[in-house]
């Protein structure tokens, strides 16, 4: 059932956002005007989270409210997910919208659609307070036969341990980054593989007594010397293709005028990782 049916409900939680004036028109001729989205995200900072007092934030979610306000969107709800449901749920129609932090891969792209990158991003790595085992790389990882590496599940971070050489039997996967940390508090696993921007999230959130992000790292190195960086992006169900469309147009003009830049900013991202010049098609058709 597309995006525009009946499924769409008129009425939902306030958007906290007001068109200016200017976008009076846009708004009254957008296909979205008076209309609810439902969006999912896996609650972490940076990408998609509740804050303390209940509300979400993060880059992804102020980013499509920033691309949906001026066109008259009457409402957005949030669904949280652990992060290997989002796809699963959207494709079940559970909401409209991923807006979390999700890497465009070619494997994704066979089950989804892409928006336009929006940010680049490396691996980071969680270990015990003090880097006992000095692991600075997953080779340091790899060359340590008694230690054991924790990761997400369905994410691309615990893929590129596999591929830098992990052992698949050292490599336990989590279903959320909170299992990840208490599984490594409780000696199950001596790190966690989590995306840079991830583990800088949970450092800033206080409460990691007992652990520390390792610097430096080096993430998974392809084969032609350079090191992995994913690109991210909203994601769209198959049947939305007008949406996805009305989204690109919205986020071509906010990175024009400087909004995605703002955003980068608000979150701590660095210009090492803005948006690619490559497009989802060109990072989709990637092997």
């Amino acid at each position: 059932m597309p995006f525009f049916s009946k499924r769409i409900t008129m009425a939902a939680m306030a958007l906290g956002l007001v068109a200016a004036a200017p976008c009076a028109t846009q708004a009254q001729q957008s296909s979205l005007a008076g209309k609810t989205i439902t969006i999912g995200i896996h609650n972490r900072a940076p990408w998609g989270y509740r804050d303390k007092n209940g509300d979400v934030i993060g880059y992804h979610p102020d980013l499509v409210r920033a691309a949906l306000a001026p066109l008259g969107v009457k409402a957005i709800e949030f669904t949280v997910a652990d992060f290997g449901a989002l796809i699963p749920g959207l494709l079940a129609n559970r909401f409209d919208i991923i807006a979390s932090g999700v890497a465009i891969t070619p494997a994704r792209c066979q089950q989804v659609l892409f928006g336009e990158p929006d940010l680049s991003a490396g691996d980071g790595l969680l270990v015990l307070k003090g880097n006992p085992l000095n692991l600075h790389s997953y080779e340091d990882i790899i060359k340590n036969p008694k230690v054991k590496l924790g990761g997400g599940r369905g994410t691309e971070n615990a893929k590129n341990a596999l591929a830098a050489g992990v052992p698949e039997d050292r490599l336990l996967l989590f279903p959320n980054n909170e299992a990840v940390v208490s599984a490594m508090l409780a000696g199950r696993v001596d790190a966690a593989t989590l995306s840079a921007p991830s583990v800088s999230g949970l450092m800033e959130a206080g409460g990691m007594n007992g652990i520390e992000r390792a610097l430096p790292f080096k993430g998974y190195v392809r084969p032609d010397g350079s090191e992995y960086m994913m690109a991210t992006a909203v994601v769209f169900a198959p049947r939305d293709k007008e949406l996805q469309a009305i989204y690109n147009a919205q986020l071509a003009k906010l990175k024009a005028d400087g909004t995605v830049k703002a955003l980068m900013d608000k979150y701590n991202f660095t210009d090492a990782e803005a948006p690619p010049h490559a497009s989802s098609a060109e990072l989709c058709a990637k092997n």
